[in-house]
């Protein structure tokens, strides 16, 4: 037996490969893809970042310089670290669009409750796993960034104390907090992304086939087909992300200065919307503060989302329309805080 055949048989993959050729998908439409595409730039973050793990140091006091040297001094350093912070960006946006497709095609129905949450789940991680990659190179965006960012955690009701201690590890934004991005960057949140990912494929794989009747249009076999399109459309991703690593500059700035006002700061591009809301609301709403309540909304409407396979059943075409409006909403309230 060939060394080919003897791990395609302990492997069994004659059954894997059967299970895989049962399963059909849509012949067109690229949303279809966004979900090998967001795993695949995942991957993509986990291989740069354990390469940049090998020469940054969390410490304060040497954690900037580090940065400078890996960018300034390692050999393709400067690549690595633009193609990890690009592919951080990038995953977050991917997997916003995943979702929201996954909404307006109403594919959260029954049986599909367990993909829908664990995305839901993998979305928030993701969020994490960008926000504290940012504090990582404690540079004075950096540390806005941490600053500006952890104090939104202020206003969610409950809990609000509690989790903006959490996010800086402390009351202030300090040493501590850059080791306690560290730590849940290159551990707990990877850790629990593997988990949720590793679910989320599970439930896919164990969900029935869809019959080709059941679906509209052409439809092409999961294996091997709609596999060498997905590899045709990751490795267009990756020339997206190695164009805008190599062209489109990301500088690390200047340290981290504890001194600088971060009043008129601007967080991270997905907590501009939370940023915009925080920056219009009144001082007082309905006997609350205004923050604390259109806040405590936005959590409502959050929970409410995770819970929509169980509260839409049928998929009502009300739902898409709805996620359109969300998706505009969000834009507009971006928008909002840029300007």
């Amino acid at each position: 037996m060939s060394a080919t055949g003897w791990l395609a048989d302990r492997i069994g993959w004659t059954g894997i490969e059967a299970s895989l050729n049962k399963h059909v998908v849509p012949r067109h439409g690229f949303m279809f893809y966004l979900g090998g595409i967001t795993l695949f730039l995942l991957l993509v973050q986990v291989a740069s970042g354990i390469l940049l793990t090998l020469y940054y140091q969390p410490d304060a006091a040497v954690a900037h310089a580090s940065v400078e040297r890996i960018v300034g001094e390692v050999a393709y350093g400067d690549l690595v670290h633009a193609v990890h912070v690009w592919a951080a960006d990038m995953f977050v946006a991917s997997l916003l669009l995943h979702m929201f497709t996954v909404v307006v095609r109403r594919s959260y129905r029954s049986p599909q409750e367990l993909s829908w949450v664990s995305g839901i789940f993998l979305l928030v991680l993701g969020v994490g796993q960008a926000f504290t990659g940012a504090v990582l190179p404690w540079s004075e965006r950096a540390y806005t960034d941490a600053r500006v960012g952890s104090e939104f955690a202020r206003f969610v009701p409950f809990i609000g104390g509690w989790l903006h201690r959490f996010m800086r590890g402390g009351e202030d934004v300090t040493s501590s907090t850059l080791a306690h991005a560290f730590g849940f960057h290159v551990a707990v949140l990877p850790a629990a992304a593997a988990m949720v990912v590793a679910t989320h494929l599970f439930v896919l794989m164990r969900r029935p086939p869809r019959k080709a009747e059941t679906i509209t249009g052409p439809t092409i076999p999961l294996f091997p087909d709609f596999f060498i399109r997905l590899a045709v459309a990751m490795t267009g991703v990756m020339v997206v992300l190695l164009s805008l690593a190599i062209f489109v500059e990301r500088p690390v700035g200047p340290p981290a200065n504890p001194g600088v006002s971060s009043a008129g700061a601007l967080p991270p591009w997905y907590f501009l919307p939370v940023h915009a809301i925080v920056r219009a609301a009144p001082k007082e709403l309905l006997g609350f503060e205004g923050p604390s309540f259109l806040i405590g909304a936005a959590c409502l409407l959050g929970l409410l989302l995770l819970a929509l396979p169980f509260i839409d059943r049928r998929g009502s075409r009300l739902t898409a329309w709805l996620a359109w409006v969300v998706l505009l909403a969000l834009i507009f309230l971006s928008f909002r805080a840029i300007t």
